[in-house]
């Protein structure tokens, strides 16, 4: 089968669990990207933790979380939280939540993401959701197009369209998952054509706030890959 890699929407402070991140930085896991979060986005340039926390994340693809609130928020308000993220984090790359999926989102879209390519962000992830428009997966390097419970994602089936985009491009994020099924629907992530993909046991209001809460982190639990 081909594999699915982890990649971790990591939205947790690490004064609120410094555990959680130096499992993270401790674990043999070697995610695709990690999206981190300050304070829904960046959050204040002399936060004293962050520095130090993703210095120990050295060697592993950072990406900063950016809420576009579904394209109405001003591009200048996005564009100063991808500089902060690239200039004062240092991160490489940026995540755009709340994304529109709809055709008449996607010109808004394409506005920020042609900002934050220009501001020097190498690596692009949106994540709406839902599968959305084709026009959204062309511009983004990765797209999350599902992001739900366990029992929503045993209904997801993707597109005749989104099969044919390659995996690299396709990310799953599912919570709520009951501990024992977490391999096995990681591995189904892997038969939908995800090439990155989330699973959880944990759940709101906050299931993104480590690794899932039954798993042993240092043997890579935060998402099988199969």
């Amino acid at each position: 089968m081909t594999a699915v890699r982890s990649a971790l929407p990591w939205y947790i402070h690490p004064a609120e669990d410094p555990g959680a991140w130096q499992a993270l930085a401790a674990s043999t896991l070697r995610p695709s990207f990690v999206v981190v979060n300050v304070h829904d986005g960046p959050g204040r340039a002399d936060d004293s933790w962050y520095p130090g926390a993703l210095r120990s994340l050295r060697g592993v693809r950072l990406v900063g979380y950016v809420d576009v609130d579904y394209g109405r928020r001003p591009r200048a308000d996005v564009l100063r939280d991808v500089c902060a993220w690239l200039d004062v984090h240092k991160v490489g790359g940026v995540m755009f939540d709340q994304l529109p999926s709809d055709a008449a989102g996607i010109a808004r879209c394409s506005s920020y993401v042609s900002d934050a390519r220009r501001a020097g962000a190498g690596f692009v992830v949106g994540n709406p959701g839902v599968e959305p428009q084709l026009g959204y997966l062309a511009m983004l390097d990765v797209t999350c197009v599902f992001e739900g419970s366990a029992a929503a994602y045993a209904d997801f089936r993707p597109s005749a369209a989104l099969a044919r985009v390659p995996r690299a491009r396709v990310w799953h994020l599912v919570h709520g998952c009951p501990p024992e099924d977490l391999e096995a629907v990681t591995a189904r992530a892997a038969r939908l054509g995800a090439g990155h993909a989330f699973v959880t046991d944990r759940t709101f209001p906050n299931p993104w706030a480590g690794f899932p809460a039954s798993a042993t982190p240092l043997v890579g639990a935060a998402g099988v890959v199969v």
